[in-house]
């Protein structure tokens, strides 16, 4: 057996479950496309010369899984929903310091200084994937509807 199939393999026994979890939550219940993203993300990670040298797996595993889907999204995928993608990948990118302060329950939870900073990452975080004050308006007026 091959390396890279003894990769896959071995991946998708520990995390497989997982990711075809996060993969159908991410394409809105399309099983066959969420396999697919799966399968395509179990073969860049055979790839990938730098998994394992630090970079942890699950997390590379689910941003890859997030990348694969974004490629796809433009045509299968409704502006609206291709935001809140973007969005939830904006909060995944932030270092867990940043994350924390954002997804903290309680208003006093942090200090004003960590939630400036906090907020201003995630911005700079959103700005990089395109979506712009108007965007984040709309997801808001969405969700109150």
């Amino acid at each position: 057996m091959a390396r890279g199939e003894k990769v896959v393999r071995a991946l998708y026994q520990q995390h497989g479950g997982a990711l075809l979890a996060y993969a159908m939550r991410l394409t809105g219940g399309r099983r066959a496309w969420a396999e697919n993203v799966v399968t395509q993300t179990l073969v860049r990670a055979a790839q990938a010369r730098d998994l394992g040298k630090g970079v942890q797996t699950r997390l590379w595993l689910f941003r890859t899984v997030q990348d694969v889907v974004g490629q796809d999204t433009d045509s299968v995928v409704p502006a609206e929903r291709r935001r809140q993608l973007a969005v939830a990948d904006a909060l995944f990118a932030l270092p867990p310091r940043h994350r924390d302060v954002l997804v903290a329950s309680g208003a006093g939870a942090a200090a004003p200084k960590a939630a400036f900073a906090a907020l201003h990452a995630f911005k700079d975080e959103l700005a990089a994937r395109g979506v712009t004050k108007s965007g984040l308006d709309d997801l808001l007026a969405e969700r109150q509807q």
